[in-house]
């Protein structure tokens, strides 16, 4: 579902977008960002395997854990989701998300208004995760690393040119505007080469994640200490983590 009419060049800040590209890997090389793909490869499987549609009603607790364990920001929290909301709803609502006949930004709304337990931001991310992950190249990912529309930064307000709006009404309309946004960037990626980096989205996820650690880095160069810089993870542990991906042990799953 990622749009088909889009104008690459009123939109993405090509000259920033390689400027990135170059500090990334000067970071992390080559070998660092086939891992990313591999591991992401590897979460969206775990992901589909667990959201099939023959499956959700047997949706366990424990699967919804793993799943949770490999989403940025969500993976302490499925606690509080699971003691605001039943299991039985939670199938219920996974599956209008996912497989529902409404359009996307409708079934988003609703599961983000629906499900309890998580603030606004965490069920946008939830619901964006779950989504991606499932059907990677029809829907996309938004959390706070990818745009957060309070503070106006993230990976892709770093990326579009000054003035481009990514905004709208309600999470669902929001969600459509970064699809539109995020569909920019990677064409201009396929055709520039910094969404190469691996198959799909998953190139330009890595890029995106390699865009946030690079500018957390400078900000965090510019407002912290050496003392505190030394603990920072290098740029290639720091886009694993907020791909969910730190911790994705490619061997410990069988698909």
């Amino acid at each position: 579902m990622l749009y088909d009419e889009i104008v690459i060049d009123e939109t993405v800040d090509k000259e920033t977008a390689h400027e990135f590209l170059m500090e990334a890997t000067k970071l992390a090389s080559s070998a660092d960002l086939d891992d990313m793909g591999e591991r992401l490869e590897h979460k969206q499987l775990l992901f589909q395997k667990i959201l099939r549609p023959d499956h959700l009603d047997d949706l366990s607790e424990e699967d919804l854990k793993k799943l949770m364990r490999h989403i940025f920001f969500l993976k302490r929290k499925a606690g509080l989701l699971l003691k605001g909301n039943s299991i039985e709803l939670l199938r219920k609502e996974i599956a209008l998300l996912l497989y529902g006949d409404k359009p996307v930004d409708q079934r988003f709304n609703r599961f983000v208004s629906t499900v309890s337990g998580l603030n606004e931001p965490l069920a946008v991310a939830l619901a964006s995760e779950l989504l991606h992950y499932n059907e990677p190249e029809k829907y996309w990912l938004w959390t706070t690393w990818i745009l957060d529309p309070v503070k106006g930064n993230g990976a892709l307000k770093l990326l579009v040119r000054d003035g481009v709006e990514i905004t709208g009404d309600t999470p669902g309309e929001k969600y459509l505007a970064i699809g539109k946004a995020t569909a920019a960037v990677h064409r201009a990626g396929l055709e520039e080469g910094y969404s190469r980096i691996a198959s799909g989205l998953r190139g330009t996820n890595i890029f995106m994640a390699c865009v946030y650690a690079v500018y957390m880095y400078t900000v965090f160069r510019v407002k912290l200490s050496k003392e505190f810089n030394r603990i920072l993870p290098e740029l290639p542990e720091l886009a694993r983590r907020v791909l969910g991906v730190q911790k994705m042990e490619i061997s410990s799953y069988d698909f």
